[in-house]
């Protein structure tokens, strides 16, 4: 399995998962694209994303709202709102799961802005930790995770 930078720029911060590192951010806040960790399998069920930082305070919130298309592919989104941690915070979360050529593939994309900058955040996905993610200059971050090789 291979995997594509998109841009290949001096990094600000990285996502990690235990010691893997899952996906990378460079200065203008564009992300790679990186493995869907096995935590996260069944997209197609995950109804809650919190944005923690380094203390474990919850900074941003959403519920996935999820919805099955004619073909089958389902796909969810979420809103995060602040929690009074960082009152003017915000961000987003998407999910896709779909069926290609008989692959079902993933993938989830989170973007958050208005976060410290260069502050290290725990993002979860139900309850579980999914990824740590490191907010550019500006306290910008995205993620996009997949289980599908790019090129």
């Amino acid at each position: 399995m291979s995997y594509r930078v998109k841009m290949l720029l001096p990094l600000v911060g990285m996502f990690v998962l235990g010691c893997v590192v899952v996906a990378a951010v460079t200065r203008e806040g564009r992300e790679i694209k990186q493995p869907l960790p096995q935590s996260l399998d069944d997209l197609a069920k995950v109804r809650l994303v919190e944005v923690r930082d380094a203390g474990g305070q919850i900074v941003l919130g959403g519920s996935f709202t999820m919805a099955t298309k004619k073909n089958g592919d389902v796909e969810g989104e979420a809103t995060l709102a602040a929690t009074g941690v960082d009152t003017d915070a915000v961000g987003k979360a998407e999910v896709e799961v779909s069926t290609r050529n008989g692959n079902v593939e993933k993938e989830l994309e989170v973007e958050v802005s208005n976060l410290a900058p260069g502050a290290t955040f725990s993002l979860f996905i139900d309850g579980q930790q999914a990824a740590v993610i490191t907010t550019n200059p500006r306290g910008h971050a995205e993620l996009e995770m997949t289980n599908r090789p790019t090129d």
